[in-house]
This record gives structure tokens, C-alpha cells and sequence, in this order.
């Protein structure tokens, strides 16, 4: 009897250690048949919109549930293999037999950010606690933000990101202003053009725009614009030095075509706004993800909204 007893409260012991600090307790000799948590990356930082998984392994689960918990607001995300959460971006990821049991977020925000529990079903019930940090990519190009060059010249323009993930796809468009049409939208690719080069480190996060011998055609915003990052642009000027009041003069419009070409920051706040839509589109009540390569097809008709509104 009294070994048994000394069994049962071993037992316990190792149970209330798996419960603070998720220690293999099973492997120690404490108990044997007790749930302990398998060590896993628990410190989480991802940039937002990216998918991100919180993975969380137990090993001797046996009959018990693993629960996944939002701690800000202690919302039971899920229990099993079941979503008791209306936010469709949450999944739980569990293969049959396997000690890992993971939920997922399909496209984070600065929101989700936070602590989450993965809780088993013990008594008393052991955790295991994810910290999720949540931070916004930002690209930013050296230099001014107006650039004046002259016709024939090489346009030079360098794009730093910080924060983004190694890897990140970095795409350079060329907006330029019409009086009567509004703006006309480029996605700048090597082939499009000649004498356009494009070099981007994605492990470094930086990418190199050269436009050789520039003409007026090459005048306008350029705009570097990371995935699930904020975009950074740059005005550029095409100055004739024959007739650089006239060249100024059609890079600015009058006053009746004003509305239609668009300021540095118009243009910054377009891309924000495509940023986030691109994170999230709202249809009925479902959040669904969707490709910024795609929403790009609906730059020209925003900025033509937004220069009437101007």
C-alpha cells in the first residue's frame, strides 16, 4: 500500500512539472504513462498576412484532447480535430497517429498577436504556451523621394526591406500619369523593356532598379512593393535640357488635368490600402485570401476614383 502510494504521488509529481515547464517528465522515470509535451519552436515571429503554424507536440496523449486557447480573451479555438471559431482563417492540422497537433493562421494580423495554450485534458490539466509576435514589413528606398534626371541618363534606384522573411518576392511597378486617361501601370520585368535591370537578394532583402538612357517615357512613380510588406515609391523627373520648362510642364499638369495624375503620397496610401486588401477580402462573412498580383489589376480603376475625389 505504501508503495503505491509513493507510485501515485510520483505520478503526480511528474504531471505538475509537465504542467509548468512541458519537460519530457515520461522519459525521466517520474511517470511513465503520463502526457509530457515534445519541444518545440514555442517563441514565434512572422510577418503580417504571412500563413503561420504554432505546432505543438504531446507525447502518451492516449483518450485525452488537445485544446488549443486564445489567452487575451480565452477563446477555446479548437479541441481535437474541431473549430469552435467562426474566424475561418484558424485550422487545426493532425495527422492520424501522429503526437503533433497544430493550428494554423492563415493570414495573421497585428490582432492575433498574443499567447496561445495548447492544453491537454489531464488532471489537473498540463499547457504549453506560444508566444505569437506579429510585426508589418516596411520597404524603403535610399535617397530622395523626387528624383530629376536628364533624357539619356541611367535612372539608379535601391530598395531596402526590413522585417520580411528571407525569401520575400520583391516587384517593381512604373506608374505614369496622362492627362486624359488617368495613369497608366507597369510591372517592371527585364524582358518588357530595354536596357531594365532588375537584381534582388531576397535573403538580404534588397533589390536594384536600373533604367538605362531614360526618356520622358521613363518619367513618373516608381514604386518598390515587397509581398505582405508596405511599398515605398520614388518620384522621377525627365528633365530636356533644350526645354526643361516644357518637359516640367508636361510632367505636371494644369489645372484641368491635374485630377488626373496622382501625388507621391496618393500613390503610397493606393498601395497601403492594396497591401491589406490583398491580406483579407471580405465576401458576405467570409475572409477569403487572395493574390496582391491580382488586385493589381484593379490599381488603374482605384486611382481614377481617388483623382476625382482630389
Amino acid at each position: 500500500m505504501i508503495f503505491g502510494f509513493l507510485g501515485k504521488a510520483a505520478a503526480g509529481l511528474g504531471l505538475k512539472g509537465a504542467a509548468h515547464s512541458g519537460e519530457n517528465r515520461g522519459s525521466s522515470g517520474w511517470c511513465s504513462y503520463c502526457p509530457y509535451f515534445i519541444n518545440t519552436n514555442t517563441n514565434i515571429t512572422s510577418p503580417q498576412g504571412l500563413p503561420i503554424n504554432l505546432t505543438c507536440g504531446v507525447r502518451n496523449l492516449m483518450d485525452r484532447k488537445v485544446s488549443w486557447i486564445r489567452r487575451k480573451d480565452l477563446h477555446v479555438l479548437t479541441t481535437g480535430n474541431l473549430l469552435y471559431t467562426t474566424d475561418v482563417r484558424f485550422k487545426v492540422l493532425h495527422l492520424a497517429g501522429s503526437p503533433y497537433w497544430t493550428l494554423e493562421v492563415a493570414s495573421p494580423t497585428l490582432d492575433d498577436a498574443g499567447v496561445y495554450e495548447c492544453q491537454v485534458s489531464t488532471q489537473p490539466k498540463i499547457y504549453q504556451r506560444f508566444y505569437l509576435n506579429i510585426i508589418v514589413p516596411k520597404a524603403e528606398i535610399t535617397g530622395t523621394q523626387q528624383l530629376f534626371m536628364k533624357a539619356g541618363s541611367n535612372i539608379n534606384i535601391t530598395c531596402l526591406v526590413t522585417g520580411a522573411v528571407r525569401g520575400t518576392l520583391i516587384k517593381w511597378y512604373h506608374i505614369l500619369p496622362r492627362p486624359r486617361n488617368g495613369v497608366s501601370l507597369t510591372e517592371l520585368n527585364i524582358g518588357d523593356r530595354g536596357g531594365v535591370q532588375l537584381v534582388t537578394d531576397k535573403n538580404r532583402g534588397s533589390s536594384w532598379l536600373l533604367v538605362s538612357n531614360a526618356s520622358w517615357k521613363d518619367a513618373g512613380n516608381y514604386t518598390c512593393a515587397p509581398e505582405y510588406s508596405q511599398p515605398a515609391s520614388i518620384t522621377v523627373h525627365i528633365l530636356n535640357e533644350e526645354t526643361p520648362a516644357a518637359m516640367q510642364h508636361d510632367l505636371q499638369p494644369s489645372s484641368e488635368g491635374r485630377k488626373s495624375s496622382l501625388s507621391l503620397y496618393h500613390l503610397t496610401a493606393i498601395f497601403s490600402i492594396l497591401n491589406i486588401i490583398s491580406i483579407f477580402l471580405l465576401e458576405g462573412r467570409t475572409w477569403t485570401l487572395i493574390s496582391q498580383s491580382e488586385l493589381m489589376r484593379t490599381l488603374v480603376c482605384l486611382t481614377c476614383l481617388l483623382s476625382c475625389l482630389i
